[in-house]
């Protein structure tokens, strides 16, 4: 491994690359030469540089720029999956409630995002179904929750720390690494897939069929 450092505004930074020339040009100019111990000195240094000191300490970055491993990326498709049938449903209530077909309801929900689909959720049910507005809003809220911790394993930065994968989310600077990292288990993970099929069962269960015409005996 080769290791260098560079001056970001207020600290140094340590950057690693592999010894055998395949990643030099990624090297920048202003990068400079440091050897093992100082790397993991100035990395080891608050705020630490969790990412940096497990390159160092497997002294390699292949691990690193395939992360997370692939049973994690597994959960996430899972995760993925999951919370898109949320959003179709919902869309298919929304439409039902306010009685749409499938073509003019896409064109109405259109590329909402789910904070805005459970909005008009609530409100239609408000105007349409209020004897389902106590119910629809303990699902919105579930809804959000769940995806809060969605866009956490989707959209945040995946990296290490004490050798676990674990999430962080960039600084707003344009130089820093990443704030607190939180170690994610894959249990974590499968328990946020399994809640959002439990609220597509609930969402399906206690208000699109209790709107739907009675069938006749």
């Amino acid at each position: 491994m080769k290791y260098y450092k560079k001056n970001i505004p207020s600290k140094w930074q340590v950057f690693a690359f592999e010894s055998d020339g395949s990643q030099d040009s990624h090297i920048e100019n202003d990068m400079v030469a440091i050897t093992e111990d100082e790397a993991k000195a100035i990395a080891s240094t608050p705020p630490v540089d969790s990412l940096a000191l497990d390159l160092i300490r497997n002294a390699s970055t292949k691990r690193n720029w395939s992360w997370p491993p692939k049973a994690y990326q597994e959960a996430i498709g899972q995760i993925a999956v999951s919370s898109s049938s949320i959003e179709v449903l919902i869309r298919t209530v929304i439409w039902h409630i306010s009685g749409l077909d499938s073509n003019t309801g896409r064109a109405f929900t259109g590329k909402m995002r789910i904070s805005e689909l459970t909005e008009i959720l609530k409100a239609l049910v408000e105007l349409r179904a209020p004897q389902l507005k106590s119910e629809v809003t303990e699902i919105c809220a579930a809804i959000k929750a769940a995806f809060d911790k969605r866009a956490v394993y989707v959209h945040q930065v995946w990296t290490v720390k004490d050798g676990l994968p674990a999430v962080g989310k960039l600084f707003l600077e344009r130089y820093e690494r990443l704030e607190t990292l939180t170690v994610v288990s894959l249990e974590d993970m499968y328990s946020l897939a399994d809640n959002m099929n439990s609220i597509q069962t609930r969402l399906m269960s206690n208000v699109l069929m209790p709107l739907l015409p009675a069938q006749p005996k």
